[in-house]
C-alpha cells in the first residue's frame, strides 16, 4: 500500500510539474488585442500584463513604451496623438503557435466578403524575401499589419490611418 501510494504521488507530481512548466511560455494575445490597443492603450497594457509581459522602458513624454516577455516576445508601442499609432511585435520563433494565431486572428475583408478565413495563411514561409501586408478597412479608417521574419523573430507591425 505504501509503495502504491508513493508511485501515485510520483506520477501525479511529475504530471503536475510537466503541465505547469510547459504552460509557462503560452501567450494568449491575438491580432484583435493589438488592433483594439491601437485605439486604447490602457486596454493593451492590461492584456500585456495578463500575459506576463513587463514594461521594460518608456520615453520621457510617454509616447513610446517597450514591453517584453522573457525575450520571447517584444512589444513596442508608439502613440502619436494626432498621428499614426504603431504597435510593433517581435515573436521569437521558439514561441510556437503565436505567429500563426496572430495571422489567423487578423480581421480580413476581401471583395465584399467579411471575415474571410485566413487559416490557409501559413507563417512558416515568411522570411526576409517573403512578407505579408494585410489591411482591414473600418468605418472611417483602416488597420494595416506588415509581417516579416528576421532570424529569430517574426515581426508584426500594426498601424492605423485615415
Amino acid at each position: 500500500m505504501k509503495i502504491l501510494f508513493k508511485i501515485i504521488l510520483i506520477v501525479v507530481s511529475t504530471l503536475y510539474c510537466t503541465i505547469t512548466y510547459s504552460q509557462n511560455n503560452f501567450v494568449s494575445l491575438t491580432s484583435s488585442d493589438f488592433i483594439k490597443g491601437l485605439d486604447n492603450k490602457d486596454y493593451l497594457r492590461e492584456k500585456l500584463l495578463e500575459n506576463g509581459l513587463t514594461l521594460t522602458g518608456k520615453d520621457g513624454n510617454g509616447v513610446n513604451e517597450y514591453w517584453s516577455y522573457k525575450s520571447f516576445l517584444l512589444v513596442d508601442i508608439i502613440y502619436s496623438p494626432g498621428n499614426e499609432n504603431i504597435i510593433k511585435v517581435g515573436v521569437n520563433d521558439t514561441l510556437a503557435g503565436l505567429p500563426k494565431r496572430l495571422l489567423q486572428s487578423f480581421p480580413h475583408k476581401n471583395a465584399g466578403i467579411s471575415d474571410a478565413n485566413l487559416s490557409t495563411v501559413n507563417a512558416e514561409p515568411i522570411n526576409k524575401k517573403i512578407s505579408y501586408s494585410l489591411k482591414y478597412s473600418r468605418d472611417s479608417d483602416y488597420v494595416n499589419v506588415l509581417i516579416w521574419f528576421d532570424e529569430p523573430y517574426y515581426f508584426f507591425e500594426y498601424n492605423k490611418g485615415k
